[in-house]
């Protein structure tokens, strides 16, 4: 997916908002996880963190009024290409790791998980982390049956 400019540019400014309320300092991070609420009607992206204290927030254009079925994917797909591609800036950040960014509803609900920061390893998208693992450990367990 190929995030538009205009899209980016408002997500760069959220990414240096985050950057200046956590600046870079590994002996005070704190611990909080990011959240990112969006409004289909307005097309406004709040980024809030764990008390739910806005944090930043912008507009993109292409989100306002849109009615789509899978908006959320839309968000969803948009948010984890930029942490994807921004996830240097992210890990820079005076988070303690490990840490998330979230989707959330307007009731601050998760409706998924975006992108998690850690010391060892980046997971993006832990659907696919965990698929096929039922069908791998059967087999690992036949194979060691079998001996």
């Amino acid at each position: 997916m190929s995030i538009n400019n205009q899209t980016l540019e408002q997500l760069e400014y959220l990414l240096s908002k985050l950057s200046r309320t956590f600046p870079s300092d590994e002996e005070n991070r704190i611990m909080t996880d990011i959240s990112f609420q969006a409004k289909s009607d307005t097309g406004e992206l709040n980024v809030l963190d764990d008390d739910d204290h806005l944090l930043a927030t912008t507009v993109i254009p292409d989100w306002i009024n849109n009615n789509q079925e899978n908006f959320v994917d839309i968000v969803t797909d948009t948010l984890r290409d930029f942490a994807q591609s921004r996830h240097v800036a992210f890990e820079e950040l005076s988070i303690l790791h490990p840490y998330t960014l979230i989707l959330v509803d307007d009731d601050k609900e998760t409706i998924t998980e975006i992108y998690e920061v850690d010391d060892e390893s980046i997971v993006i998208d832990h659907e696919d982390l965990m698929q096929g693992l039922d069908e791998d450990l059967d087999a690992f367990i036949d194979n060691l049956l079998k001996d």
